[in-house]
């Protein structure tokens, strides 16, 4: 067989001392460059996508956190606000929409103290790579019902 393009016959094999094709010398570089933006892209993927979950994880904390501070009368609406801003990843805390909303505030009977929080994904995390090819928002909540007065 005269076609065949591997030293030492058309078997394939090669006798001692022979080396591969110069034709297949740079197939590891190029099979390398095809690769690298693949892999690079998914790590960062992975990478982006830990940032968001955290960045999801300490606004619920957040926002639960200041509910409770404030529906056991422990604190003013601003300072229970200003607490969970301390408790949010730095590069996110100014970014972040806090809101309080009393249902009944006049009845601490029946009053429920909701704290709502909301990011663009893009502004949640420090790489925003990934986030920026579809605009969407993470959301947190947490109601607490309030708890009455200690009277003594």
């Amino acid at each position: 067989m005269a076609w065949c393009v591997w030293p030492g016959g058309a078997d394939g094999r090669r006798g001692a001392g022979e080396s591969l094709p110069a034709s297949r010398s740079g197939s590891v570089a190029s099979e390398f460059a095809l690769l690298v933006p693949l892999l690079s892209t998914f790590l960062i993927g992975i990478i982006e996508f830990g940032t968001l979950f955290y960045s999801y994880s300490a606004m619920q904390f957040a926002a639960t956190a200041a509910a409770r501070q404030f529906a056991v009368n422990v604190s003013s609406e601003a300072d229970a606000l200003a607490a969970a801003r301390d408790i949010l990843p730095g590069w996110a805390r100014d970014d972040i929409a806090v809101s309080l909303v009393q249902s009944d505030a006049a009845d601490p009977n029946r009053n429920v103290i909701t704290v709502r929080m909301s990011v663009d994904a893009a502004a949640a995390t420090p790489l925003a790579m990934i986030t920026r090819a579809v605009p969407w928002t993470l959301r947190a909540e947490s109601s607490v019902k309030q708890e009455l007065p200690y009277v003594d």
